[in-house]
């Protein structure tokens, strides 16, 4: 009778062992199961956080989907978009004046291409900044042809969308007249976004929001080498000479971007 209880009590045991493992294990696969979502939430996060969204949270319109069988129609400067545009420059005019940095604004260059507007010039510790202001709302993404972006905004049909210059691409050709007329290399272009628009992660890598605008400013781009004073000064002095010389030819540039765009 003593080992018969005594197997019986050594059974007892054993099941009791056995639950509580059981427990343990239960517990070990709901902190697996835990992790598992902890990771696919990060990854997620990841993969989609990176759409930046401006201060106002509104749902951006889906994107259309007949992009790739229409012709572009590119924006018309100093028409349509023209006093939307003034607004956004206005607002950067107001941080570079803050900033209390040198600058020339909606500034006439003319180089070996021609003559050609840029919104902002201004003079940092190391180099020029060449400023390209955009104040749209919708949403703003690339397209299938290169140099060319795309902004979809709600109609009355459902979702409308129009096509337009990159202005990445545009900025270029006004960093490359500032380098012609100061042969200076350091020389820095930003594209601003003052309005209201959503970005897609390729276009968000590629402008600036005008709350980080001066933050962006008064860092020093990587690979740009030591510029003296003295020469800083005379690339500035020229630019600001060729600003007053061309003051006056704007019926001139907006008659050739007529001709071009109609």
């Amino acid at each position: 009778m003593d080992k018969l209880g005594a197997i019986i009590a050594m059974a007892v045991c054993l099941l009791v062992l056995l639950n509580i493992s059981t427990v343990f294990a239960f517990l070990f696969l709901l902190v697996k199961i835990a992790l598992v979502v902890g990771l696919l939430a990060l990854a997620g996060f990841l993969v989609f956080g990176f759409i930046e969204k401006p201060e106002k949270h509104l749902p951006p319109p889906p994107a259309p989907q007949d992009e790739t069988s229409a012709e572009p129609v590119f924006e018309k400067p100093y028409f349509d978009a023209h006093e939307k545009g003034r607004e956004g420059e206005e607002k950067v005019c107001a941080i570079l004046q803050h900033m209390g940095w040198p600058a020339l604004h909606n500034v006439l260059l003319e180089d070996d291409r021609g003559l050609t507007e840029i919104d902002h010039l201004v003079k940092a510790p190391w180099g020029i900044v060449v400023i390209e202001t955009k104040n749209y709302d919708g949403f703003i993404s690339g397209s299938s042809t290169p140099g060319v972006w795309k902004q979809s905004f709600p109609n009355s049909t459902g979702v409308g969308y129009r096509l337009f210059m990159d202005p990445v691409h545009q900025n270029y050709r006004h960093v490359c007249a500032v380098k012609y007329l100061t042969g200076m290399e350091n020389v820095r272009s930003v594209v601003v976004f003052a309005g209201r628009a959503y970005t897609s992660p390729f276009v968000h890598q590629q402008v600036v929001r005008l709350k980080n605008l001066e933050r962006v400013l008064r860092t020093r781009p990587e690979g740009f080498a030591y510029v003296d004073d003295r020469e800083l000064e005379r690339a500035w002095h020229v630019l600001q000479q060729a600003s007053i010389a061309n003051t006056g030819r704007g019926r001139e540039h907006i008659d050739k971007l007529r001709q071009r765009f109609s």
